[in-house]
């Protein structure tokens, strides 16, 4: 919900990081499609010119977490992948198991803590400010 992108974004911004926030899944992909429009040029991933994480959240309006990992990387089938994170207040067995099913890199349950983020950053070798 609009509280809990709020919330991350503002502790991913304190750490450093730019945030552009897609408010369902259908916005995201259009997004990645085109992120020149969105001026990121400070990411970090080794194949990527604009974003270094995707954090989707499992239920969103139009298109949830997991349909949006599924088109994702259904659009995008070569070359490395842009680490995606699946972030839900719910940790039932199924719903992660799908998410991995289609390419999530990791599942955070929520509330999202700020040592939880700093963890899952540096999993993935994300500098945190």
């Amino acid at each position: 919900n609009d509280y809990n992108q709020m919330v991350a974004g503002r502790m991913l911004k304190k750490m450093g990081f730019e945030v552009i926030i897609a408010f369902n899944g259908k916005d995201a992909l259009k997004i990645l499609q085109n992120p020149t429009k969105y001026d990121c040029n400070s990411c970090q991933h080794p194949d990527c010119t604009y974003f270094n994480m995707i954090i989707t959240d499992l239920h969103m309006p139009i298109m949830n977490g997991i349909d949006f990992c599924k088109q994702y990387h259904e659009q995008h089938s070569s070359g490395k992948k842009i680490p995606v994170i699946l972030l839900s207040a719910t940790d039932e067995r199924d719903y992660i198991e799908e998410g991995f099913r289609v390419g999530i890199s990791d599942f955070v349950c929520k509330p999202l803590s700020e040592e939880s983020l700093v963890d899952l950053l540096s999993r993935f070798k994300l500098n945190t400010g």
